[in-house]
């Protein structure tokens, strides 16, 4: 895949109810309006991982882990002409109304991501305009665009080596969303110092990273 490459793909979600899983972890069935429901933090730094929401999700991991399973070896694994690693826990996102989700523009090697790492973006509501990511189209071109996407379709791109972030998000509606990220196991190298910031996790197999079989 070019590293400058946006690839959409459809997916059905009757067989795959993301929303309907979501809506039941965060006790709401109007997601796109959470931001009415409690007060929270306008964001100036840092990311999105320390909401009510965010809590939530992650305390109720059994509930959405199993239908991402089935999606990363039905929807994702034929994409690839190999087995896949594949991040273990996808990251759950919100963009809620008059904020952003990620603050600094970035690159994810910046962060100590795998250079071979491939990024999937599948939101859970639209996403679109100012609520979704913004990336560059070419490596330091810096023409940042919005990754427009309906709940039913993923995206995959090169968070890696393209740059992204949010802007203020000034739609009415918050966007849900989760990503992971994806390495051909060809291409799969441990580097045993690398790890994430925010989950502590080392990115190797078995703690940050899981592989198909």
């Amino acid at each position: 895949m070019n590293k400058n490459t946006q690839i959409k793909i459809s997916y059905d979600v009757q067989k795959f109810p993301f929303r309907e899983v979501i809506e039941e972890v965060l006790g709401t069935k109007f997601i796109e309006k959470i931001h009415l429901e409690e007060e929270y933090e306008v964001f100036v730094k840092g990311t999105d991982q320390s909401t009510t929401w965010h809590r939530r999700y992650y305390s109720n991991l059994e509930k959405f882990l199993p239908h991402y399973e089935k999606f990363i070896y039905e929807v994702i694994r034929p994409h690839f002409k190999e087995e896949i690693v594949y991040q273990k826990v996808p990251t759950f996102r919100t963009q809620l109304v008059s904020n952003l989700g990620v603050f600094s523009f970035h690159k994810d090697r910046d962060y100590q991501h795998n250079q071979e790492e491939l990024n999937f973006f599948l939101p859970i509501t639209d996403a679109y305009e100012t609520n979704t990511i913004w990336v560059e189209s070419e490596e330091d071109k810096a023409d940042y665009a919005p990754m427009n996407a309906l709940y039913g379709e993923t995206v995959m791109w090169n968070g890696c080596h393209l740059s992204h972030g949010n802007k203020l998000n000034t739609t009415s509606n918050t966007r849900i969303s989760v990503d992971f990220r994806v390495i051909p196991i060809s291409k799969y190298q441990e580097d045993p110092s690398a790890g994430s910031i925010y989950t502590k996790m080392k990115f190797a197999i078995g703690d940050y990273y899981n592989v198909t079989a």
